[in-house]
């Protein structure tokens, strides 16, 4: 079995994630988050906000919104995602399944299709002979197909057509005028937004890498033009695969490749920097992290420049975080369709500022982490251990296990319980099987903390923490855990 199919079923078993609408048959490119994986989700997001909202502080201010899902139509033909937010597709002629384009030539071929329209896209699947994968019938020539979600706002003659937004950032910028003033007009100054998007996949897979209804984490940078960022800091760091557009690979640093010219924005530079950090902050493999730049022709319809980190997953190359400069190309076509000026006075000029985004997914880096704290091994008597190695700020639970149930013991774990509340720490209370099954359980789950009440804790009010890497155990203070397990 391979690993991605031995996550997966982990994933159903313990409540991680699992397929939407099981009982119906399901509907791909959905996936529900579990008890436990609701928990590792949310350390997700809230490692990225804290790392923006509290850890940039004197560098920029970042602030925090919160915008509706849906928009009215002239949001997106202002943006150009009417006309340019799509992929290419082809249908099979005799049982209509639908493929996109690139990913079929991709696969079958073993060439890149970075840049190729839906010409080209044509002649290589009928010069190649391509069939359908699913029943093996011809294949009709490729068209451009729009990912958004198309609804329709109120009834009647106050009916509008509106879309779900495929990326957070436009709510952001509609409303820069009023965050301008609420920044108390200051440049520079972030914004971020956590929350979903919906983009109508024409063959969602791989489970929650490529999601219909998903999350986003994307701050928007909002800069001076002429500002050089001499303030970001770039820090020493290890050497890392870095790819240009030019496909020139090189084993350096960031802060290496930004003196060499190879990542010649700065901002781009420090936040790149900042997510391979952030991403082996929250567990995942950084030897298995490389940059890549786009190339021009693969590059999107805003971006002046835009570099991803990728992952080097079991399931392919995985695009965890996007960094982009978008310059002043939303901001103006947002001017030009609502005729609302966009531009600012600031260090005694009047410009548009410029925007480098920083574009996560929270699915993605979920799955990352996953495959990345995967362990299998086996004990000196030969016993296998599967568990998840989360680091404890990704942690889902602390478990409180009392030895037995009874004689008191269940009462004095409600206590540890309530101690840990207080301390703003999600419990996990567990009173059934033997204490070993019980670690077991934790540990498959990738709890970092499991908390035992015993006999002895009646006598002097001590418990026994396990860390569940070493299965190393001490015995702590209830007045202590707080301080033991932060």
């Amino acid at each position: 079995m391979k690993i991605y199919e031995k996550i997966l079923d982990i994933a159903k078993r313990r409540g991680i994630f699992y397929p939407s609408c099981e009982i119906y048959g399901g509907i791909s490119g959905f996936y529900d988050y579990g008890t436990t994986g609701t928990r590792i989700k949310k350390n997700v997001e809230d490692i990225i906000r804290k790392a923006y909202l509290i850890e940039e502080y004197g560098n920029f201010t970042c602030y925090e919104i919160d915008c509706p899902t849906m928009s009215v139509e002239d949001v997106w033909t202002a943006s150009g995602h009417v006309k340019n937010f799509s992929d290419f597709i082809v249908e099979c002629k005799e049982c209509k399944e639908p493929f996109r384009a690139d990913h079929l030539v991709e696969e079958n071929l073993k060439i890149s299709c970075d840049g190729m329209g839906a010409e080209a896209l044509t002649g290589l699947i009928k010069n190649s002979n391509l069939k359908c994968r699913k029943c093996g019938g011809g294949l009709n020539d490729v068209y451009n197909y729009n990912l958004m979600f198309r609804t329709e706002i109120a009834p009647g003659k106050n009916k509008r057509i509106g879309y779900m937004r495929p990326e957070t950032a436009q709510s952001t910028y509609i409303a820069f005028k009023r965050l301008w003033e609420i920044s108390r007009k200051k440049l520079p100054f972030g914004i971020l937004q956590i929350g979903k998007s919906y983009r109508n996949e024409i063959s969602p897979r791989q489970y929650i890498i490529r999601l219909r209804e998903f999350a986003q984490a994307e701050m928007e940078f909002f800069t001076d033009p002429d500002d050089r960022f001499e303030y970001l800091n770039l820090k020493d760091d290890a050497a890392m695969k870095i790819m240009d557009k030019n496909d020139k690979i090189s084993e350096i640093s960031v802060k290496e490749a930004h003196n060499q010219g190879i990542i010649k924005n700065r901002a781009i530079a420090y936040f790149l920097q900042k997510s391979v950090n952030l991403f082996v902050r929250m567990g995942i493999d950084g030897k298995r992290l490389q940059l890549r730049q786009h190339k021009d022709s693969e590059r999107a319809f805003y971006s002046k420049d835009t570099w991803d980190v990728e992952f080097m997953s079991a399931l392919g190359r995985i695009e965890i975080v996007g960094v982009a400069d978008r310059g002043n190309y939303d901001l103006t076509r947002h001017a030009n369709y609502s005729h609302e000026p966009m531009e600012i006075f600031w260090n005694n000029r009047r410009f548009v500022p410029g925007v480098i985004e920083v574009a996560y997914g929270i699915d993605r880096p979920v799955y990352c982490v996953v495959e990345s704290c995967y362990v299998e091994e086996k004990d000196k008597k030969g016993n296998e251990r599967i568990y998840f190695k989360f680091p404890p700020e990704i942690s889902p639970y602390i478990s409180v296990f009392p030895l037995m149930a009874k004689e008191g013991l269940p009462e004095k774990a409600g206590e540890v319980i309530d101690v840990l509340k207080k301390a703003n720490l999600y419990a996990f209370y567990d009173e059934s099987g033997s204490i070993g099954r019980r670690y077991a359980r934790a540990d498959e789950i990738g709890v970092s903390y499991a908390i035992t009440i015993d006999y002895e804790t009646l006598k002097d009010n001590t418990v026994t923490v396990r860390f569940r890497d070493t299965r190393e155990q001490r015995r702590v203070k209830i007045e202590e855990l707080e301080k033991a397990v932060k």
